[in-house]
């Protein structure tokens, strides 16, 4: 009887959960449109949005593309303004964070949201994140062997990397992301140990990682993995180095509160965590949040991730100052 019970539950519940699908696809093309404001790069937006304008003809995507300082710009200013035209917005996680905190988003979980590992959606339920950025560290194929390369980040500390590392200072988020994995005192010591390595240091992933490739550094201390995927594809000599859980920054998705085609906002963002949207993410070079859709530079399935808290945002503007100041950077 109890197993007839609960069976006839998962049955309605099914049932239940179909008849709203259908209910907000209805709504969604009665609105008949939805705008989206990302910082996703142009191509990986026209893919997407071609890609969900054929799967609901009867519904027209629009979309802004910026950086995500300024989607968080034009999505205040118009806020403030009392125009709500956006229904969608993809940034990462810090800019969405400021977002949620200032009441722009509205909590929705999508059915794709099961799909997703804790850390990568918002607890209180505004966000899911779209894709990832792995930190890495990196080291130059023809200046480091293999077995000589660092495993973790304090292998860098050895006397050997002295004057040969390179440090990316452009990177508040990997700090306050290592105090939270270590505890502020230890991720303090660390950093003041790395600056004592007389490391040459830049602002950027890209510089940072190029720079490795063209013999400045032997190693670097933090960069993108997928940027030194990418330049070791190309032939460059480089490899990265996963020191686990890699420190993961997350680029969330949400739907705004105030979007004026919300039926078509929760389909589009549907759309982009499915594991088809994720897909076109991959072959597009993205890391995707995905569990299930490994991405296309490297595999992660047996890599453990620590993914970053956006709600640690306004710890990185103080975490940039201690850190020009540990480096004695202006």
């Amino acid at each position: 009887m109890n197993r007839r019970l609960s069976v006839l539950f998962v049955l309605l519940a099914s049932f239940a959960a179909t008849a709203r699908a259908a209910a907000v696809e209805d709504s969604a093309k009665a609105e008949g449109e939805v705008v989206l404001y990302s910082s996703l790069n142009n191509e990986q937006i026209v893919t997407l949005v071609d890609a969900f304008k054929k799967k609901y003809p009867n519904i027209k995507p629009s979309f802004y593309r910026g950086t995500s300082d300024r989607v968080l710009q034009r999505a205040v200013t118009e806020s403030k303004a009392g125009r709500f035209a956006v229904d969608v917005v993809t940034s990462a996680g810090f800019q969405l964070q400021l977002m949620k905190e200032s009441g722009l988003t509205q909590k929705y979980v999508p059915p794709e949201a099961a799909s997703y590992n804790e850390g990568f959606k918002d607890p209180d339920g505004h966000w899911v994140s779209v894709h990832s950025l792995l930190n890495s560290m990196a080291y130059n194929t023809q200046l480091v062997k293999p077995n000589e390369a660092p495993k973790k980040y304090e292998d860098l500390l050895a006397p050997r990397w002295k004057g040969r590392l390179g440090v990316n200072l452009q990177d508040h988020e990997w700090y306050v992301s290592l105090q939270r994995r270590w505890g502020k005192e230890k991720a303090r010591n660390f950093l003041k140990a790395l600056a004592a390595q007389q490391p040459g240091i830049r602002d950027g992933h890209n510089i940072t990682a190029q720079l490795l490739a063209a013999g400045e550094f032997h190693v670097v201390s933090n960069t993108y993995a997928h940027i030194a995927a990418r330049i070791k594809n190309q032939g460059g000599p480089v490899h990265y180095v996963f020191d686990e859980p890699v420190i993961t920054y997350v680029h969330p998705i949400a739907l705004m509160k105030a979007a004026p085609h919300p039926n078509a906002g929760k389909l589009l963002v549907s759309f982009i965590l499915s594991a088809d949207g994720q897909q076109m993410l991959r072959d597009q070079g993205r890391i995707p949040s995905h569990r299930d859709i490994d991405p296309k530079v490297f595999s992660l399935r047996n890599v453990k991730l620590f993914a970053s808290d956006p709600k640690l945002a306004k710890e990185y503007a103080p975490a940039t100052e201690e850190m020009r100041a540990i480096f004695a950077a202006r």
